[in-house]
């Protein structure tokens, strides 16, 4: 786990749109903080400039004290679940499972006898963990969507980095299933540790899930509250309004 911290943090891309402005964040270690709001806001900006998929045009961004301004994805010890799961479709749920595993470990460290054993008992451990021990041998092709969407967040979970990012992990799912992995989400917990930034437009979700939530208008984090504050002083009209009636 490690504190993850935005100072004056902006994005501005070459068409001109501002897609984050002098945004002002601190994430404590360990907490999950959501961050809500209509869609084009800047919450997706907002997690690949943590990722480093993209980089800021001004501020700092820092992990565990680290500035991570000038630190490539692959080093930010950081794991990011995205809306769509993103399965390699030739693998199966084991080998996509193993694949951050093995970035990690190097290619030629994958071939130890050591690192095996290790990568099997973190394979079963996850998998058992989100119920998909029995998929192991399953190609992407074969599983339902909620199926996919739990391989892919095993995917981060099995690395056991500091930070998690997750963008609209339960975006594209029916209702009913939304709703379930919602509730098992933070069951996850105490077995995987992690500083965790989720994303979402669903004020219900953001209410579930967050230790705290921060709404972002235009580009422009309006508040960063625990759930029942936001819900009961809102900062203004918009966030009261966004908040009125979650379901």
């Amino acid at each position: 786990m490690a504190e993850i911290v935005l100072a004056g943090v902006g994005k501005d891309y070459k068409n001109g749109i501002r897609a984050l402005c002098d945004c002002n964040l601190t994430v404590a270690s360990g907490e999950w903080l959501v961050l809500v709001g209509p869609s084009g806001c800047g919450k997706t900006t907002t997690l690949r400039l943590i990722a480093g998929l993209e980089e800021p045009t001004k501020g700092t961004i820092s992990i565990g004290g680290k500035s991570m301004n000038h630190v490539p994805p692959g080093r930010r010890d950081v794991a990011m679940v995205f809306q769509r799961p993103a399965l390699f479709p030739n693998r199966d749920v084991r080998g996509n499972l193993a694949f951050g595993l093995r970035l990690q470990h190097g290619f030629w460290g994958s071939f130890s006898r050591e690192y095996k054993v290790r990568e099997e008992r973190a394979l079963r451990e996850v998998a058992s963990c989100l119920r998909i021990d029995h998929l192991l041998e399953r190609r992407p092709g074969e599983l339902s969507g909620g199926e996919q969407q739990r391989v892919a967040l095993g995917r981060a979970l099995v690395r056991r980095t500091a930070v998690g990012l997750l963008d609209e992990p339960l975006g594209h799912l029916d209702a009913a299933l939304r709703q379930k992995l919602r509730a098992e989400l933070p069951l996850l917990r105490s077995r995987f540790p992690a500083t965790m930034i989720i994303v979402t437009h669903d004020p219900a979700e953001a209410l579930a899930l967050g230790d705290r939530i921060a709404v972002i208008q235009e580009g422009k984090v309006l508040q960063v509250d625990r759930p029942e504050n936001i819900r009961m002083k809102p900062c203004n009209g918009f966030v009261a309004e966004f908040f009125q009636d979650p379901r």
